[in-house]
């Protein structure tokens, strides 16, 4: 028994399902154990673990270790939607260095050195973490500033693995976390909706849909086909697959409306550029905070904030180094990846 952990899986209609696993299972083993219980595919979802997805076809011989997944960790299911009137298809090193944040400098209080060489106290670490995810991230990036030039900081991001370790969460802080990196990753990061009948989080199989199924309200329902506006999030009302008949829907993906409002900032010296881009590849949104230029997508494309521009096919990057000026590509109008 010693070897078993317990996942809380958060599924569909509000609903949360425990699961007792063993702690070196498969990510297999964990699908199979989600389908006898709930009668879903595995490739019918997949799964959030903090900023993290889990798919069945792509992971499915990885292991639960390799995703950090430990007792009482909080799972999020996303439904893969169809599109309507279509064929259903680790030891903490000390350092006697100053809090980044507090500039606590006590030798008899040491902070943590954080993998990029900063220092930080387990206090000052969750109450920085805490106030990110309050505005709605659910990236870790090191606050540091060097104090001769505002302008410059630290690139680094911490996996929430590290987090969790240094800044000593009590069970429910940790908790707590995962549950709003998930959230927070979900609304903001990856183009998941909650569908309006049954609340459940549900993605597209494919970007071109706009008439969507859930099949969960469906056999509710009693088998009649319950279809929503990815948009607008309301019931669809027409017989087509292009305007769904509500007056309130501007037919337009909402992350157009994201990238459109974003305010412009200056970028190593460079005036000027959207403060918010979408991924070259995936789509994703993505804030620039601080530090240099290149951005590294959770897809792993790699680009430039500034003019867009990836990195050729030798692996050097085509606008010169993070803190060369270059030139600023337009306000994006259409999401990549569609």
């Amino acid at each position: 028994m010693e070897n078993l952990i317990q996942l809380f899986v958060r599924g569909f209609k509000g609903n949360t399902t425990t699961i007792d696993i063993h702690k070196d299972a498969q990510i297999k083993d964990l699908f199979r154990k989600l389908e006898d219980k709930t009668g879903l595919k595995p490739g019918a979802y997949q799964m959030v673990y903090v900023s993290k997805t889990i798919d069945f076809e792509q992971h499915k011989d990885k292991h639960l270790t390799e995703f950090h997944l430990e007792n009482h960790s909080n799972l999020f299911m996303v439904l893969r939607l169809h599109g309507g009137s279509k064929e259903l298809d680790d030891c903490v090193e000390l350092t006697d260095l100053p809090d980044m944040i507090t500039w606590d400098d006590d030798k008899d209080g040491k902070r943590a050195k954080m993998p990029c060489g900063h220092a930080i106290g387990p206090e000052s670490l969750t109450s920085y973490c805490h106030s990110l995810l309050d505005t709605g991230r659910y990236r870790f990036l090191c606050p540091w500033v060097d104090p001769a030039n505002a302008g410059v900081g630290c690139p680094a991001e911490w996996d929430f693995v590290i987090v969790r370790r240094l800044a000593v969460l009590t069970d429910a802080e940790k908790r707590e976390f995962e549950r709003k990196i998930s959230e927070n990753y979900l609304r903001r990061a990856v183009n998941i909706q909650e569908c309006p009948g049954c609340r459940s989080f549900c993605q597209r199989r494919s970007g071109r849909d706009r008439r969507m199924i859930c099949p969960v309200c469906s056999e509710t329902d009693k088998g009649r086909l319950f279809e929503f506006c990815w948009y607008c999030l309301n019931k669809w009302r027409t017989p087509g697959t292009t305007k769904c008949g509500n007056d309130i829907c501007s037919g337009k993906d909402p992350r157009i409306a994201i990238l459109a409002a974003a305010k412009v900032k200056t970028i190593v010296g460079v005036p000027d550029v959207p403060g918010r881009r979408a991924c070259i590849k995936c789509g994703m949104i993505i804030e620039h905070v601080t530090a240099c230029k290149h951005m590294k997508c959770v897809c792993d494309q790699e680009f430039c904030f500034i003019c867009l521009k990836p990195k050729n096919d030798r692996g050097n990057w085509q606008c010169g180094s993070y803190r060369e000026p270059c030139a600023v590509a337009p306000r994006q109008t259409e999401v990549p990846g569609e």
